[in-house]
């Protein structure tokens, strides 16, 4: 099967390894607020049980006032995105929660980002081509 997408088209089979290989962590709740997706090491101590669930269920209990005003501001439309950042254990990881919508605009879920920019805060200077 063959997803086609506005720029472009990828094969079903290959859409995991490339999910797997991005450079940051992301999840994907719908817009029933159910849990469809996540990938990447910031959701390495997340049981699986917690897909098809809620997406409160996976949420400490501290959290949940701040992701109830961020869903309510998604889906009123006045806001987009929602971002913070922290430190921990020496790791500096940004985070962005985005408005996912349709076409239309209509408020079709959340994507959560998660990237620790920590090696990427000590680069100094240029290099054209990583790596090379």
């Amino acid at each position: 099967m063959t997803l086609y997408f506005q720029r472009g088209a990828i094969d079903a089979d290959h859409l995991p390894f490339v999910l797997r290989m991005l450079p940051f962590d992301i999840s994907f709740a719908d817009e029933d607020d159910v849990l469809r997706y996540w990938s990447g090491r910031t959701y390495r101590t997340c049981d699986p049980h917690f897909i098809g669930q809620d997406l409160r269920a996976c949420h400490p209990a501290a959290s949940l006032e701040t992701l109830e005003a961020i869903l309510q501001a998604f889906r009123s439309g006045e806001h987009d995105i929602a971002e913070g950042w922290h430190e921990d254990g020496g790791r500096f990881t940004y985070t962005s929660y985005t408005a996912v919508r349709d076409d239309s605009g209509a408020y079709r879920g959340i994507l959560e980002v998660n990237h620790d920019l920590t090696d990427g805060r000590a680069l100094a200077g240029e290099q054209a081509l990583p790596g090379w």
